[in-house]
């Protein structure tokens, strides 16, 4: 609006510049991030450079009466002078143009004080030279004043509506400002928070991003975004469908949407980002522009999924631990029972005094001692496998000797087995540890003795394969079903059908796998066409040259071949 007294007005705008200025839509009012970047001055900007450059004056009031009296009493002098250079009359131009002056810097009151002011001046002095006055004189004064009257209000009300565009641009600029130091704000916030903000001419399929869009894709900063069909090719595709669903959702109608999804960066990595976006419409309905943020949630994302696996660790580990009472309060009770029952009454004088079933009692409670302490020691590989320290020092080892000595050791305990061990000649070195080999094979011939009648035959076979020595125990008992063989290895699990007649933990197979692999190999379980069932697992051979270090073991006689 105008301000009383002396005001600074753009020189040389046109009152198209001011419209131009004042209509500017504020959503082109960008911060140094936004316009800026695109290479073109904000609205808030141009419009301080149209003000910057005036220089008019605008005078009201005593001022502009002042104007007006000063700028026709000076045309007259001028009027004056002329008319004694020249010996002539030359006209009342001068006064005219003092009089569009006034109206000019001082509106309709300088106008009208300028015209009223050159009146009398003239009249003044038309009544002092009256007698050379002739009807000319007249009519030219009288032309004047017409002019003056007709020309002052319009003068003076173009000066009006342009003081007014100045204003008006002046507020704008202001406005402008306001909202460019706001969005400066909000990319600084959006900023410290990793996020970006974009925007979408649907029709043009144009994109503007702020700096923080560039980084979250993996390029450098730029004054041009990719367009959308780039864009959508950055998308992990994977990830490409439901983005395209969600953008085809909120144009058909829903407008907003949110969604997490990866980005392919030009290294090839991949990160996820947090998107969210809102589409605008014209008086018509149709979607025309979408504007939303984006923010790079990889560390987010990789911390959900630590979460994760820890809550699904935690659900496993209260299984375990819940699974892992259940074996300690069945298993260990029976031989501790047994062997605590056994020796009170052994303790007991008088009781038993008869050699043969002093000793047989003994001999149980060997046994039983025997099964508790296989049975601690697959609780032990257990426990060190659910916290995850299992670890092996392999070392070399003689594979035929120390075979022939585990298969006669468990064989003179598994009177029910038939046990025949059958070996290539020469075997090589093999990598692992004694006692957990020993422990794979007890457990594989106790399992046959556990699962098959009496008397199955049972082969323990070893034999090179590749850089590996395969070690295979094939029984021909009733074998195991094919659901079962899927599943055999898993903690706990027992095949139903034989569950129900045969006591076990259902630890044991799974003890075997884990160390086996824990030496470098793995382990099968199969099913041979003649039938019965075959479980084998490999070592790792060790290169000749690193076969000195082998310390070599006592042979045990070799079971019949």
């Amino acid at each position: 609006m105008p301000i009383p007294g002396l005001h600074n007005q753009p020189e040389g705008a046109t009152t198209d510049d001011l419209d131009d200025a004042a209509t500017e839509s504020p959503t082109d009012a960008r911060s140094a991030g936004g316009a800026m970047a695109a290479g073109r001055p904000t609205a808030g900007a141009r419009a301080r450079r149209a003000l910057e450059r005036a220089s008019d004056l605008r005078l009201d009031g005593g001022r502009a009466i002042a104007l007006g009296a000063i700028g026709s009493v000076v045309a007259i002098a001028l009027k004056t002078l002329l008319a004694a250079v020249l010996q002539g009359d030359p006209g009342h131009v001068l006064l005219l143009t003092a009089v569009v002056a006034a109206a000019w810097f001082g509106g309709l009151t300088g106008g009208i004080s300028a015209t009223v002011v050159a009146l009398v001046v003239v009249l003044l002095l038309f009544d002092r030279q009256a007698v050379g006055a002739d009807a000319g004189d007249h009519i030219r004064l009288a032309l004047f004043l017409i002019a003056a009257v007709a020309i002052v209000p319009l003068v003076a009300s173009r000066r009006a509506e342009r003081d007014r565009l100045a204003g008006a641009l002046e507020e704008v600029a202001s406005l402008a400002e306001d909202i460019e130091a706001r969005d400066a704000r909000l990319e600084l916030m959006l900023s410290a928070s990793g996020t970006g903000f974009w925007e979408w001419d649907i029709m043009s399929g144009a994109l503007v991003w702020s700096d923080a869009i560039f980084l979250q894709h993996g390029l450098p900063v730029s004054d041009h975004a990719p367009d959308f069909q780039a864009y959508l090719s950055s998308i992990h595709p994977d990830d490409r469908g439901g983005f395209e669903e969600a953008i085809a959702a909120a144009l058909d109608g829903e407008d907003a949407f949110t969604l997490d999804f990866r980005l392919v960066w030009p290294d090839g990595s991949t990160h996820w980002t947090h998107c969210a976006g809102r589409v605008f419409r014209d008086r018509s309905g149709r979607a025309v522009r979408m504007i939303g943020t984006g923010q790079d949630v990889t560390e987010r994302q990789r911390l959900m999924d630590e979460r994760d696996v820890l809550l699904l660790d935690e659900r496993l580990a209260g299984e375990f631990r819940e699974a892992f009472m259940d074996v300690i309060s069945h298993e260990l009770r029976t031989p501790i029972t047994t062997i605590l029952g056994l020796t009170e009454i052994l303790a007991r004088p008088d009781r038993v005094d008869d050699p043969v079933a002093r000793a047989a009692m003994l001999d149980d409670v060997r046994a039983e001692s025997e099964r508790l302490h296989h049975l601690v020691e697959d609780l032990l590989v257990l426990s060190r496998v659910e916290r995850g320290r299992l670890t092996v020092e392999s070392e070399p080892l003689e594979a035929r000797r120390l075979l022939a000595r585990i298969v006669e050791h468990e064989a003179a305990d598994l009177p029910g087995l038939k046990v025949r061990l059958r070996m290539e000649d020469p075997l090589p070195i093999v990598a692992g540890e004694a006692t957990y080999v020993t422990q794979i094979m007890r457990n594989l011939l106790g399992n046959a003795a556990k699962y098959t009648p009496p008397g199955t035959n049972v082969v323990v076979d070893a034999r090179k394969e590749d850089d590996t020595v395969a070690i295979r125990v094939t029984d021909d008992g009733p074998g195991i079903p094919a659901d079962s063989r899927q599943r055999i290895f898993e903690l706990f699990y027992r095949d139903p059908a034989s569950a129900r007649t045969v006591a076990g933990s259902g630890i044991g197979l799974f003890v075997c796998t884990s160390l086996a692999e824990a030496m470098g190999g793995h382990m099968w379980v199969a099913s041979p066409p003649g039938g019965g069932t075959e479980f084998g697992f490999k070592l790792r051979t060790v290169p000749d040259d690193e076969t000195e270090a082998v310390e070599p073991t006592a042979p045990g006689p070799t079971p019949g071949t």
